[in-house]
């Protein structure tokens, strides 16, 4: 059984918030087999449910912020409602980001991890570029300090290299840690200014990345923050480009 492509829903803004029922459509006809979102998306829609039927998509993952209880709480059980898959936190290290900070991101999750146990939920922590310079000095600290059962990593492309390290190297490296994936591109140029392109169209080495992630893992998330086009353009455009390398 080979990877699974699902889509991140975050390109559509707030459109994604006001008509979801168009965006979960176009995610189905441009070939994306789940999705990964925000609870507050599913929540102000209603029966989100049987919108997700209605199209044969799964709910791969819910994306929060590290910190806020009730709010894990509740995303852990949308997610087991729907046999979803993880709960992916980021923002580790609060606005300080001294080690101090990130030690209490990892009580955290590791207390969410132990909850999420019940639920048959795995919990994720999604880097930015943040924790990734100074040879990943704050990821370091999350990997070391959280229980390598309790808490997976959702590693993104784009943000590894704008930390300074190179993708393929640092997937290789911590593959049995991580969950999946999100895939997100863009030329050196863009991000000094935090753009970003569709897949294939940036510096990131896709090809080899997917057939590391091809070995172990079941998922992988495409996720573009924002585009200069219509995002569902963007998003059909990355899926072909998934196509042409044979996924």
């Amino acid at each position: 059984m080979g990877l699974k492509i699902g889509a991140q829903l975050i390109i559509w803004g707030k459109r994604a918030r006001e008509d979801l029922s168009s965006v979960i459509k176009a995610v189905h006809e441009i070939g994306f087999e789940g999705i990964e979102t925000s609870p507050t998306v599913l929540a102000e829609y209603g029966d989100w449910k049987q919108l997700l039927r209605n199209y044969g998509l799964s709910l791969v993952a819910l994306h929060i912020g590290v910190g806020n209880l009730k709010e894990a709480e509740e995303a852990l059980k949308m997610l087991s409602d729907f046999n979803g898959l993880y709960l992916t936190f980021s923002g580790a290290g609060g606005k300080t980001k001294t080690e101090e900070e990130y030690l209490e991101s990892c009580r955290f999750l590791n207390k969410i991890g132990r909850l999420a146990e019940n639920y048959g939920i795995t919990v994720c922590y999604h880097n930015h570029d943040y924790e990734i310079v100074n040879n990943a000095w704050g990821l370091k600290i999350v990997i070391e300090n959280t229980d390598p059962e309790l808490v997976k990593l959702c590693v993104d492309t784009y943000w590894v290299k704008c930390g300074g390290l190179e993708p393929v190297d640092f997937i290789t490296e911590h593959l049995d840690r991580i969950a999946y994936l999100h895939l997100k591109d863009g030329t050196e140029e863009d991000m000094k200014h935090r753009r970003f392109k569709e897949l294939g169209k940036g510096c990131i080495n896709f090809k080899k990345i997917l057939e590391i992630a091809s070995r172990k893992l079941d998922w992988v998330i495409v996720e573009q923050d924002r585009s200069e086009k219509d995002p569902t353009q963007s998003m059909k455009e990355s899926r072909e480009y998934l196509r042409q390398l044979g996924y």
